[in-house]
């Protein structure tokens, strides 16, 4: 339900204006901190301000759209529970203050010596930006509205608290792994009283935030809620993953990656819910909201679908890696496979604007993202390589790919949802015909030699061998490898369950997919000494063939 009642109540209008005005200044204070320096005598242990800087200012401007859009009591939900966070954070924060030294942030700074270093400028506005960010938060949680007659499922509500308080687990543990002597992996216990009580306050602002949201008899509050302690799960946990990830010396610990999950689990509950509800066929209407219609939902996953695809073009455009030294980093060979999967995406997400085609190629766009984010994985190893090594930093080019991930799920969120829609409102024949033998012939050998692509190499050549299933130097392209292999088998299947013109088009971009396996050679192949075909390659394109053959068939049975 649309919530506009707030435009003739002008004094919880003006404090909500006042409060949403509060958070994007303290937003950009918290910005402009880490860009300035939080202390002297260190710097980050990567360049972590853009990542910092987006983190900062995505509330603002998730409320501020909430707000453009008619929903104002759900942009007051968000905007008291990022509050609540920042309490812990402001705590967190004033440890710098006190004994920077004790403090593991590397996001922020990342001794190199023993001798202390002294806060700077940046910490000060840091710690100014929190008290504006409560400052609105507090003026959020007050503002007045009528309560809605509707009222959450008791299942969803506990389950909320659930995820939150596995949220909190996450944030009570090692922030990272560290070997560096001068750089400690202290989590919240480790730190002293002023470290510990921020880090406390901080894992409690998860359930605490998520309990105010779901005992709140407003849905739009709760819905406000739910988006708040996402956004501040994920400000708090991602900034040690990616340290852990490419800074040298530092390890991934699993707090953080816990804490990430329950993030992006807590908005997608009432979806996973509504989509059980659709499947199971019991369309709840007193709780399910209506969902836009099936073409708008074609356009925004269009829209999300091309940002993707224009972010993994700038990944490919800009250069993945900075030298620590500050010459020019060389070109990363595996940045060529990123431009097949961004173009194909690209057109996916066009033909979803042109009603008379989106339905037809909407099945494409999961083997389409998952392309992109094969190829993705061949040009993240080097730089996490290059990132643990000490070598380089991940330049402007890895951030952008980065980008694809949130983008990419987003727009198949909306094609689930404009499918599911579509299921429900269609007649359904009774009775499936039988899948002919050349079709079943073809999908199996397509199968068959697909598993012989993704677990042989590729490329051979002097003192080389691509990487294949078996985890080695690569191991991130062998999960891509393996993760990869598991979908394509699962797309089959769901090919065989389909109607004919979906089964085709699920089987067209499974052909993208194995696609940029066979692609490997050609796209990087220049870089390897004494470089050869691998049976891999001839096995992708025989895969290929096999594919396109059982598209063919299915999609003219179709039109029987």
């Amino acid at each position: 339900m649309t919530r506009t009642e707030l435009e003739n109540q002008t004094p919880a209008a003006a404090r909500l204006r006042t409060s949403w005005a509060l958070l994007a200044a303290g937003s950009l204070l918290t910005a402009a901190g880490p860009l300035l320096g939080v202390v002297d005598g260190a710097q980050p242990a990567y360049t972590s301000w853009p990542l910092l800087a987006l983190l900062a200012l995505l509330p603002p401007v998730v409320a501020g759209a909430l707000l453009f859009r008619g929903r104002p009591f759900v942009a007051a939900g968000l905007i008291a529970a990022v509050g609540v966070f920042a309490v812990g954070r402001l705590v967190s924060d004033l440890q710098i203050a006190a004994d920077a030294m004790a403090v593991a942030r590397p996001e922020l700074f990342r001794p190199a010596t023993l001798i202390a270093v002294t806060p700077s400028a940046g910490l000060w506005l840091l710690i100014a930006g929190h008290v504006l960010v409560i400052a609105g938060g507090v003026l959020a949680a007050g503002r007045a509205g009528m309560p809605a007659d509707e009222s959450e499922p008791p299942g969803l509500v506990a389950v909320h608290v659930i995820i939150a308080f596995w949220a909190t687990v996450g944030l009570l543990g090692k922030p990272f792994t560290s070997a560096d002597p001068f750089q400690l992996d202290r989590g919240p216990w480790d730190l002293p009283v002023i470290g510990l009580t921020g880090g406390l306050l901080i894992a409690l602002a998860a359930p605490l935030a998520t309990a105010l949201a779901a005992s709140s008899p407003d849905p739009d509050t709760r819905e406000g809620g739910v988006y708040g302690v996402t956004l501040a799960l994920v400000a708090v946990s991602l900034p040690p993953l990616v340290a852990g990830a490419t800074a040298p010396g530092l390890g991934l610990a699993v707090g953080p990656l816990i804490t990430l999950s329950a993030a992006l689990l807590l908005p997608a509950v009432p979806l996973l819910a509504r989509l059980w509800r659709l499947v199971r066929g019991k369309r709840d209407e007193t709780r399910d909201l209506t969902l836009p219609s099936v073409r708008r939902m074609h356009v925004t996953a269009g829209v999300f679908a091309v940002l993707a695809a224009l972010a993994m073009i700038g990944g490919a455009l800009a250069p993945q890696l900075v030298l620590a030294t500050g010459g020019p980093a060389p070109e990363l060979a595996s940045a060529n496979l990123l431009w097949p999967g961004a173009i194909a995406f690209l057109l996916l997400g066009l033909a979803l604007f042109v009603p008379s085609i989106a339905d037809v190629v909407r099945p494409a766009l999961m083997f389409g993202y998952l392309a992109m984010q094969f190829a993705a994985a061949g040009a993240t190893q080097p730089v996490v390589s290059a990132s643990q090594a000490g070598i380089a930093q991940p330049g402007a080019g890895f951030w952008l790919m980065i980008l694809v991930a949130p983008f990419g799920i987003l727009a198949l969120i909306c094609a689930g949802l404009a499918g599911a829609v579509e299921r429900e409102n269609a007649v359904l024949p009774a009775r499936r015909e039988q899948l002919p033998m050349a079709e079943l012939g073809a999908v199996l050998l397509a199968g068959l030699f697909a598993v012989g692509a993704f677990a042989l190499p590729t490329v051979r050549g002097n003192n080389y061998t691509a990487p294949t299933l078996v985890p080695g130097n690569d191991p991130v392209i062998s999960a891509a490898l393996i993760s990869s292999l598991v979908w394509l088998v699962v797309g089959l299947v769901v090919a065989f369950r389909s109607r004919p013109a979906r089964g085709a088009a699920v089987l067209a971009g499974a052909v993208l997919l194995v696609g940029i396996r066979a692609l490997e050679l050609p796209l990087t192949g220049d870089k390897v000494v004494g470089a050869v075909t691998g049976p891999g390659t001839w096995l992708a394109l025989a895969s290929c063939a096999a594919l396109l053959v059982a598209a063919g068939l299915m999609g003219a049975r179709a039109t029987r």
